[in-house]
Parts: structure tokens; C-alpha cells; sequence
């Protein structure tokens, strides 16, 4: 059973392909004297890859919280 609901695996996915399109120009960069040093692209493609399989697994319906009601006669 997935955590996430199929929105936040959107959102989430955007956020990280995002983040590997920034790492792939460069690991760190400097701002007003200040450096940064963005995540190894080794990291985001293990997060993306987990979250593609968050996602696979609930539009299979194996991650989807199902409530099944039984009509009584």
C-alpha cells in the first residue's frame, strides 16, 4: 500500500526531475560568497526510480486503499 496519493507522486517526480535537470550543469555553485552543493545524480535517479514504482504500484490498484461495502438483503 502506497503512502502517497497519485498527485503528491506527480508533484514529487516534477520536483526531483527538476532537481536532476539542475545537478546535471553542475554539483555546486557559489551565491554572494556562499556555496551549495546540489544532490549526486547517482541519489536522484535512485529517487526517482522509487517513486516511479510508488507510482506504478498504485495506478495497478495494489497501493490504492480500497473500501469494499458488502450490500445486506
Amino acid at each position: 500500500m502506497s503512502i502517497w496519493t497519485r498527485e503528491e507522486l506527480l508533484d514529487l517526480l516534477a520536483a526531483w526531475k527538476a532537481a536532476y535537470k539542475a545537478a546535471s550543469t553542475g554539483k555546486s555553485y557559489t551565491i554572494q560568497g556562499r556555496t551549495l552543493t546540489r544532490y549526486d545524480l547517482a541519489d536522484i535517479r535512485k529517487q526517482l526510480a522509487y517513486l516511479e514504482n510508488e507510482l506504478a504500484t498504485l495506478d495497478s490498484g495494489r497501493g490504492s486503499k480500497r473500501v469494499i461495502m458488502r450490500v445486506m438483503r
